[in-house]
C-alpha cells in the first residue's frame, strides 16, 4: 500500500517518505536554569503562550532584560517561521514563530527544516492528526503529561516533495487566515452589539424598579412546583458553570429541570450574573437563579437590562449571586412597545452572530477534516 494522503492535488501522485524529526531539521532545545523576568524588555514566549497554530501574547507577558538576551538564547536566536512545540503543561501545542524579538522559555523546543522540509508545512506536519496521536504514545505524566526532547527529536514524520509541500502550505494558511478574520468578525460585531444595546438600555427615560416587582424570583431547589414543567435524571454532560446551557447536555448533576417557557435564568456561580432568555430547556436549578414575569414584558429586553447591570458577588467563600441579592437590583421598565422595539433589535443582532458563528464552526470542521486527509 502507497504512503500517500487520502486527499491531495492531483497534481502530484508520488509517494510520501518519512524520516526522524531530527534528520531532516535543526533543533534548540531551551530547558535548562529558568530566566530571570522583569517588567520590561524582551518578550518572553512561554508554553502558555503557544496554543494550537499561533502564539497568544496576550494570554501572559512575560519579559527579560535586553542584556541578558544573548546569554538566554546562546543556543540558537529565533528566525520568523521557526516552528515550536510544546514539550509539557501543555504538551503539543505547535506555533510558527512570526516575530524574532523575542526569547524562549523552557519547555519549547525549535525546529527549523533543512532543504527538504518547508517551516510551515512543518508547522501542520506537528499539528496533523497522524502526528499529534503518536506524540501521546510517548508522553508520560500523571496529571502534567510532558515528552523529553530526546524522544520527540527522534520521532518520525512524513513529508512529501518540497513543490507539494509549498502548495499544502499555502492553501492551509489561506483557510487558516479566512477563520482568522471570521472571527475577528464575530468578536466586533459582539462588541458593536454589547454597546448597542447599552446605549439603548442606559438612554431611557422611563421608571425603574426592582427586579423582585417584576418577577418571581427562585433559586436552587426554592423553585416554585408550578415553574416546572418536567424533571430528568442524571442526563447529559455539560460544563456546569457556563451560560451556554441551550442543550439537552449538562454536568453532573442528578436532578435536571425544564422550566415552563418564557423565563429568565441567571448564573449565581462561575460567570456570576449573564442573564438569558429560556424557552424550556433542561437545565439544573442548582447554581442558577429562575425569574418568571409577573406580567406580559418582552425578555428579551430583560435579559439585556439586566446583563447590563454592575453585580457585585457576595464576598464571603466562594463568591456567589443569591436570589435575594439579585431581587433588589433596579432595571429600566419602559413601555412593552419599547421594550418590543429594543427586543426585536437584540433578536436580530443575536441571529446575526448566530450565523456568523455557524460559518465560523463550518470553516473550523472542514479544517478539521482536512488535517484529517491531507497527512499520512
Amino acid at each position: 500500500m502507497m504512503n500517500v494522503p487520502k486527499l491531495r492535488f492531483k497534481e502530484f501522485t508520488d509517494e510520501w517518505q518519512h524520516d526522524k524529526i531530527c534528520n531532516v531539521t535543526t533543533y534548540v532545545d531551551y530547558r535548562g536554569k529558568t530566566p530571570n523576568k522583569t517588567e520590561t524588555g524582551i518578550f518572553l514566549v512561554t508554553a502558555k503562550n503557544v496554543k494550537k497554530g499561533y502564539i497568544d501574547y496576550d494570554c501572559s507577558k512575560e519579559y527579560v532584560a535586553e542584556i541578558e538576551y544573548e546569554e538566554i538564547m546562546h543556543r540558537g536566536k529565533p528566525k520568523v517561521g521557526d516552528v515550536l512545540i510544546t514539550t509539557e503543561a501543555p504538551c503539543g501545542n505547535v506555533a510558527q514563530i512570526d516575530k524574532e524579538n523575542i526569547a524562549l522559555a523552557q519547555r519549547v523546543i525549535k525546529y527549523r527544516g533543512n532543504a527538504l522540509i518547508d517551516n510551515t508545512f512543518l508547522k501542520y506536519e506537528f499539528l496533523s492528526n497522524y502526528f499529534q496521536n503518536e506524540l501521546k504514545k510517548v508522553t508520560s505524566g500523571g496529571t502534567v503529561s510532558g515528552v523529553k526532547g530526546s524522544i520527540l527529536h527522534n520521532m518520525e514524520i512524513h513529508y512529501c516533495s518540497k513543490e507539494e509541500q509549498l502548495m499544502l502550505s499555502s492553501f492551509l494558511t489561506l483557510l487558516d487566515k479566512k477563520i482568522e478574520l471570521q472571527t475577528k468578525k464575530i468578536e466586533d460585531l459582539k462588541l458593536y452589539t454589547q454597546s448597542l444595546i447599552k446605549s439603548l438600555i442606559y438612554n431611557l427615560n422611563c421608571n425603574k424598579k426592582r427586579i423582585f416587582e417584576l418577577f418571581t424570583v427562585s433559586a436552587g431547589g426554592d423553585i416554585k412546583k408550578e415553574h416546572i414543567s418536567s424533571i430528568k435524571t442524571k442526563t447529559f454532560c455539560y460544563p456546569i458553570y457556563s451560560n451556554n446551557l441551550d442543550k439537552d447536555g449538562l454536568y453532573g448533576y442528578s436532578n435536571i429541570y425544564k422550566i415552563k417557557e418564557n423565563s429568565i435564568t441567571i448564573t449565581g456561580r462561575g460567570e456570576i450574573g449573564v442573564a438569558k432568555v429560556r424557552n424550556g430547556f433542561y437545565y439544573p436549578i442548582v447554581r442558577l437563579i429562575v425569574l418568571i414575569p409577573k406580567k406580559n414584558y418582552n425578555l428579551k429586553y430583560f435579559q439585556e437590562a439586566i446583563n447590563n447591570i454592575k453585580i457585585i458577588p457576595e464576598s464571603t467563600g466562594i463568591p456567589q449571586l443569591t436570589a435575594p441579592q439579585i431581587s433588589n437590583y433596579f432595571v429600566n421598565v419602559p413601555t412593552i412597545d419599547i421594550q418590543n422595539k429594543i427586543g426585536t433589535i437584540i433578536e436580530i443582532k443575536e441571529k446575526k452572530i448566530f450565523l456568523e458563528e455557524l460559518k465560523l464552526k463550518k470553516l473550523q470542521e472542514l479544517k478539521k477534516g482536512l488535517m484529517q486527509n491531507m497527512f499520512v
